[in-house]
């Protein structure tokens, strides 16, 4: 019996070893090569399950622990210029629980983001380190898609998922995430994956590269079709907007023709969901109105994290559409805003919008560097779509859900940490200073 073991236990032996020599002979490398796979893992297999979700972000920060204790010196957040952005959002939080109406249940609601969603950030900026593992990235996202769009397409044909057994919820397909907002999830996922054309186009022209696209992504706008996610929809289309914002020198109305288009495809594909009676009638605007009302009876310091159904059933107020037990206002803005107050709303748009500007000042004029000369290099052309990602996601919140929503919250995270590290990385490694922009000059 030993024996037949033996080839096997020989050969795993032989493939350890590299890892184990890297192990004693370079720390800092072992420790990111376990980092980054890790984190790459959690990117393709995120939405299989509550599971993955909750050990991966874990499993990837003690990697990162590691990493640090050997490599802090060069590591991305010891040369982030801009980590006073996120003092912002822990004040935020901090606000959120220590002036709620029920400290310990804002603790409870804001404290399950911590492992599934604070922390995401420092782990994805440390898993970039050039255009290498921004393209590995990039094919974790396109993998993700692909896979939970084929679902989607099995769930559509059979009546249940291939991986849970979910069935779909009020004719809306899941997926695997077992609920319609799963075109949320599809969407925001979609959007850094768009980075596989111009992976495809350094090798392919553009009509082969066009047509693999549509083959590995038309499964996946199939799931955003069949889950009918207007907020989705919406962030899909917002993010050819970004783009070419992005790509042109200065603001010119024609940048809005883009999700304009994009929209209306959307508005084709939904006509049901998106019409002015479905719209006028949606529950939405009571929900925002409730949050309204939250926030005007605890203006400076809010109600408190997740607190919103306590408290305007503390006023008596109840929602003209939903379930009394709603527990979010379905906008991310009116959330930070009912929950932290005039003072945490505040401190967390410095968090959001100050990541949002930081990444746009540079990486435009690069992007603008390396797409005028032709560059063989894809760094910034794929970083600018991490950081589209998190402006979509941006945009997904003003229908979406609340700022805590662990799966939500973790996607965006993760996003602005790849979008960090490529940013402060690829500056450093580029040697010129960006180039000035030209008043006038447009390039699309």
């Amino acid at each position: 019996m030993p024996k037949i073991f033996a080839a096997p236990a020989l050969w795993a032996a032989s493939r350890l070893e590299p890892w184990r020599a890297m192990r004693r002979e370079r720390p800092g490398e072992f420790w990111f090569a376990c980092l980054f796979w890790s984190f790459w893992l959690s990117l393709a297999s995120f939405p299989i399950g509550y599971g993955m979700r909750e050990v991966m972000p874990v499993l990837s920060f003690i990697f990162l622990l590691l990493y640090y204790r050997h490599e802090w010196r060069n590591s991305v957040l010891r040369r982030l210029d801009a980590r006073p952005l996120f003092y912002c959002l822990w004040l935020m939080v901090g606000i959120g629980v220590c002036f709620s109406t029920d400290p310990l249940s804002s603790l409870l609601h804001a404290g399950t983001g911590i492992n599934k969603g604070f922390i995401l950030p420092f782990i994805a900026m440390e898993c970039v380190r050039g255009e290498k593992d921004l393209r590995r990235l990039v094919w974790a996202c396109v993998l993700a898609c692909s896979w939970q769009g084929l679902d989607g397409l099995w769930q559509a044909f059979t009546g249940r998922d291939f991986i849970m057994g979910y069935e779909p919820n009020a004719g809306r397909l899941t997926g695997s995430l077992g609920d319609y907002t799963v075109g949320n999830y599809i969407a925001l996922a979609l959007i850094p994956a768009f980075g596989l054309w111009f992976i495809l186009r350094r090798g392919l022209d553009a009509v082969s590269s066009a047509f693999l696209c549509l083959t590995v992504f038309w499964p996946a706008f199939f799931l955003l079709q069949g889950a009918a996610s207007r907020s989705g929809a919406l962030a899909v289309a917002s993010a050819f907007g970004f783009w070419a914002l992005l790509r042109r020198r200065r603001w010119q109305w024609r940048i809005l023709l883009w999700p304009l288009a994009a929209l209306v495809v959307f508005i084709l594909c939904q006509p049901q969901r998106l019409t002015p009676e479905t719209l006028a009638s949606d529950g939405r605007w009571s929900l925002w109105e409730l949050g309204w009302r939250v926030f005007l009876e605890h203006p400076w310091f809010g109600a408190g994290a997740g607190q919103y159904n306590a408290a305007f059933r503390a006023l008596g107020l109840s929602p003209a559409e939903d379930d009394i037990t709603i527990s979010h206002p379905h906008n991310l803005y009116l959330d930070l805003l009912y929950a932290h107050g005039l003072v945490g709303f505040c401190l967390g748009m410095v968090f959001l919008l100050g990541f949002l500007w930081w990444g746009y000042k540079r990486i435009r004029p690069r992007l603008t560097a390396e797409c005028a000369g032709k560059s063989p290099s894809l760094h910034w052309r794929l970083t600018a779509w991490f950081w589209i990602g998190f402006a979509g996601w941006l945009v997904n919140g003003i229908f979406g859900h609340d700022f805590y929503r662990i799966w939500w919250l973790g996607l965006a995270m993760s996003h602005l940490g790849v979008m960090i590290g490529a940013v402060v990385n690829g500056s450093a490694q580029s040697s010129d200073p960006p180039p000035r922009e030209v008043k006038g000059e447009s390039n699309v």
